[in-house]
């Protein structure tokens, strides 16, 4: 009984303790490809292996405080043997299909050690040795005392000359050698404390009591040298709840848990463990690039705002050990065509067997295959024929249109049996009692079929057919989870403006004909003395472009834009390609590939990249400022190719997107996400489109883009989807009428509570958007790591943040915006709002924000007069170098200053 409470005690004071992760340092073992850091930021350590991992991530995850171990087997090599090694074999490990080495031979030594120093030059922190035992499939210490302690020299010998050149070493077992090596390990770990994996028949088993105290009998040895001890166990990613519980029993022993699958090909649990936020999205490749697909022009938003990410993978290029339940929350499947599901017979296969593994929705149209519909309670009854009669259940599309039908339209009969699960939402009916479940929710997920949810009407425009967010809700039941916010910056919302330098030589039609790049001098870039990035065309402005006569006063002017205090320095471009996409055809291209700059006859995405670029900092730049930001030109669609390239120069690149809603055409497949993410780089797209959506391509209009407005209201109410962005060319300065409307927004966005920054601050936050962690600790508390994202948006329903780290919170009408100024952040939540003072709101960026009992010292970055909102209960005393203004709203005391720029004081609240 005395035992029992002991181990009560003990458990209550580790896994239940809030702080109890942040004490002690998680761990990750994870041997898939990594496509994207995002899980692994929610470890303090990551062991990966390194052939699947590229220094590039390494430096990213460097950048949020983990450290990254390589994987390293000691005892055996995986492969086919080379010539030079096959000496040094001494067996086979017939289940894990690999050779066991001779750790005495000094061929194999070398080997080892020249792959440590190759690792070493790769940045890794350490090293995971794993192996270190497999002599003893060759070496019985009863059978052959002798050998068995050659071997176990041989083997300290190797393991002290891999210490030499890399220090920090944990250990997969290697008892044989802990006493006898001449350091102590990071840690030492050990499989199979209480759940084992046999790869043989991919099975999990207990593991057995006498095995188990032999294990624990190690460990505590471990232990007891002041050495980590980890337990590594095994359970299939169906069970997260039984992982979560093994690793709280594998804490207890005070052992670091790590219970994973039994390949190490998913995400496991630790003292964290990951929220699975990624989508599944499946396109047709053979129809559309994957940032064109309906999966990502129409289906990647509203799950963005909802803190999910899509990753689009092509239907004929589905890799199945990558899709599990702890990095996935569902898969949605919308191959527009419907080819693919007919091609891929591995695809039709997983289906068949994976009903029920995770929540599928399907759209557009169905496999075709009988088999895997009935596997998913789905009859079909081929072609049905029309005429069609529409029958649904409103709350699902309230205020939504419904589809036309026309007799030439084609659909097929589809039957679900609503006594077994099934819900049907949209139905068709033709006079020959014939119908068709176009919509219904399924026990496993759901479908829309055509012409659901999404249809082109006659004007060219694509509308959901159905309210996506409740669409996306009902049919995947996804759970409400912390959600990675972009469009705001300490409880408000970002505010940016951004030029293209088209038409910078234009003259515009005011007294005098001046420039319009001088007209938006003197009536924008200047007496708005909000952070404004302005780029100019190389090709347009130099003395080698189009315009050579004028390049000197062209210069001159471009300098004079980018003296300003509040202006950051874009390029636009050398020649302005229309496209980005080498293999594009160009016939569509309505002004040619490119802008005619005398000898230049082809596009040369470096000139167009680096040297635009060079051209700027070296010609027009003031001392002190650099080219920050690269906005595409053309369709602003590159090629994963081009954002690469202009990745590895350094700098953010935006442009692209569709985002344009106005009154009238307000369906949300205008709105676009928030970037377009590749494994090499990320494109951010504007965050609205510019004035020529709004006057017909420059065409009419010409006081249309006052019309933005409409755009920044729908995309901020009822929810905040989008920052307020204006975004525009040089040549909005040509009239009177485009000046007064460009004004008109300026003066709207100010009129609201913002927090304005420049473009480039904002790219830095949104570039990580899907590079961001959400784990939770064993006790639940949310851990948050990101490197750029400052906001997370979390559901009323939570209640109050809790967090010694957190800045604040702002309540908004969609959730409540946590202010976040720590790459990591542990966040749990109550019913009530804590009596510790935190920030609500400011119009600028924290810099600093510490806490010490009920004293604030805080540092802000403000680029308007700072105003900022403490939730506090009680009237404080704000002590700074600046004068402030004071006030209260209720439980919140409002502080306002004349003064912009770094703002610092003090906050004492009694």
């Amino acid at each position: 009984m005395r035992k029992l409470i002991v181990f009560a005690l003990l458990y209550l004071m580790t896994v239940l303790n809030p702080a109890f992760a942040k004490t002690n340092k998680s761990i990750c073992f994870y041997y898939n490809e990594v496509d994207s850091i995002r899980e692994l930021l929610n470890f303090d350590r990551v062991v990966l292996d390194p052939s699947n991992v590229t220094d590039k991530q390494i430096s990213e995850l460097h950048n949020a405080g983990i450290s990254v171990y390589s994987y390293i087997s000691v005892g055996e090599y995986d492969e086919s043997l080379p010539d030079y090694l096959k000496e040094a074999k001494r067996t086979d490990n017939e289940e894990w299909k690999s050779n066991i080495m001779d750790v005495t031979s000094p061929l194999w030594h070398n080997h080892i050690i020249q792959r440590v120093e190759a690792l070493k030059k790769r940045h890794f922190d350490g090293l995971f040795l794993d192996t270190l035992d497999s002599f003893n499939a060759y070496a019985d210490e009863e059978e052959d005392k002798a050998e068995y302690d050659r071997q176990v020299e041989g083997l300290t010998k190797l393991v002290n000359g891999i210490h030499s050149v890399l220090p920090k070493l944990i250990f997969n077992r290697g008892f044989e050698i802990f006493d006898k090596i001449n350091f102590k390990p990071e840690a030492v770990g050990a499989e199979s404390v209480y759940k084992t994996y046999s790869a043989t028949d991919d099975s999990y088993s207990d593991v057995s009591e006498s095995d188990r105290k032999w294990i624990m009998d190690r460990l505590n040895h471990v232990k007891s040298a002041g050495v980590e001890a980890i337990g590594l166990d095994y359970l299939p990613d169906t069970d997260l709840e039984g992982r979560v519980e093994l690793a709280k029993r594998i804490a207890a022993l005070g052992y670091t848990p790590y219970v994973s699958d039994g390949m190490l090909y998913g995400m496991g649990v630790s003292y964290t463990y990951t929220v699975p936020r990624r989508i599944l999205g499946v396109y047709d490749g053979n129809l559309s690039e994957d940032n064109g697909s309906a999966i990502h022009t129409r289906i990647t938003t509203p799950l963005e705002y909802k803190g999910y990410i899509v990753d689009n993978v092509n239907i004929y290029d589905i890799d199945f050990s990558k899709v599990d339940r702890s990095r996935y929350a569902a898969i949605v499947f919308y191959p527009e065509g419907g080819d693919g599901y007919r091609q891929n017979h591995e695809l039709t296969e997983w289906l068949k067997s994976h009903v029920g593994y995770l929540p599928i929705l399907f759209l557009g149209n169905l496999p075709d295959d009988t088999e895997v519909l009935k596997a998913f309670g789905i009859t079909s009854e081929g072609e049905l024929e029309a005429p069609y009669k529409l029958e649904k259940k409103p709350a699902l599309s309230k205020g939504i249109i419904n589809p036309v039908f026309s007799p030439k339209d084609k659909l097929f009969s589809y039957k679900v049996d609503e006594s077994k699960g099934f819900k049907v939402l949209a139905r068709v009916t033709n006079p020959n009692h014939g119908s068709s479940d176009l919509v219904f929710k399924a026990p496993w997920g759901g479908v829309a079929v055509d012409p659901y949810p999404v249809t082109s009407l006659n004007n060219g425009q694509d509308i959901w057919l159905l309210e996506p967010f409740g669409f996306l809700d009902l049919m995947l039941n996804l759970p409400e989870i912390p959600a990675a916010d972009a469009s705001s910056e300490s409880g408000l919302r970002i505010l940016t403006s951004h030029v293209d330098g088209d038409g910078f030589p234009s003259r515009s039609w005011f007294k005098g004909g001046p420039l319009v790049s001088e007209v938006l001098y003197n009536e924008v870039f200047k007496p708005i003395e909000i952070p404004q990035t302005i780029s100019v065309i190389e090709g347009e402005i130099s003395a080698g472009g189009i315009h050579a006569d004028q390049a000197p006063e062209l210069e001159a002017l471009a300098r004079k834009i980018f003296e300003l205090p509040n202006v950051e320095v874009a390029s636009h471009t050398y020649s302005h390609p229309f496209t980005w996409n080498m293999s594009d055809p160009k016939s569509h291209l309505i002004y040619g590939e490119f802008l005619p700059v005398p000898g230049y006859d082809h596009v040369d995405y470096d000139r167009e990249a680096a040297g635009s670029v060079n051209y700027i900092n070296t010609k027009l730049c003031p001392p002190g400022k650099k080219v920050k930001v690269f906005l595409w030109s053309g369709d602003a669609d590159p090629s994963k190719e081009a954002i690469d390239k202009v990745e590895k120069l350094g700098l953010l690149n935006v442009n692209g997107g569709n985002t344009m809603v106005v009154k009238g055409k307000d369906s949300l497949t205008n709105v676009s996400p928030v970037i377009y993410w590749t494994t090499n780089g990320v494109q951010v797209y504007a965050p609205m489109m510019n004035e020529n959506m709004y006057t017909n391509e420059w065409t009419e209009h010409f006081d249309g883009f006052g019309r933005a407005v409409e755009s920044f209201e729908i995309t901020g109410h009822p929810r905040r989807l989008k920052t307020i962005a204006i975004y525009y060319h040089m040549y909005s300065g040509t009239y009177q009428s485009s000046l007064k409307a460009l004004k008109s927004l300026y003066d709207y966005a100010l009129s609201q509570e913002v927090t304005p920054m420049y473009l480039s601050e904002y790219a830095m936050r949104a570039r990580t958007l899907y590079e961001t962690g959400l784990a939770k600790t064993l006790d639940g508390t949310f851990v948050i790591t990101s490197t750029g994202i400052r906001s997370i948006r979390t559901p009323k329903s939570y209640g109050y943040p809790v967090s010694s780290n957190l800045v604040g919170f702002n309540d908004c009408e969609d959730g409540n915006y946590l202010i976040l100024n720590k790459k990591r952040s542990y966040v749990s939540f109550k019913k009530n709002r804590t009596s510790n003072p935190m920030l609500k709101s400011a119009n600028g960026i924290v810099n600093k924000w510490q806490l010490n009992n009920n004293r604030i010292d805080f540092e802000i970055l403000a680029y308007i007069p700072l105003k900022m909102k403490v939730w506090s209960d009680k009237k404080c005393q704000l002590v700074s170098s600046h004068e402030f203004t004071q006030s209260s709203e209720s439980s919140v005391q409002v502080y306002e200053t004349k003064d912009k720029g770094t703002i610092s004081g003090t906050l004492i609240c009694n």
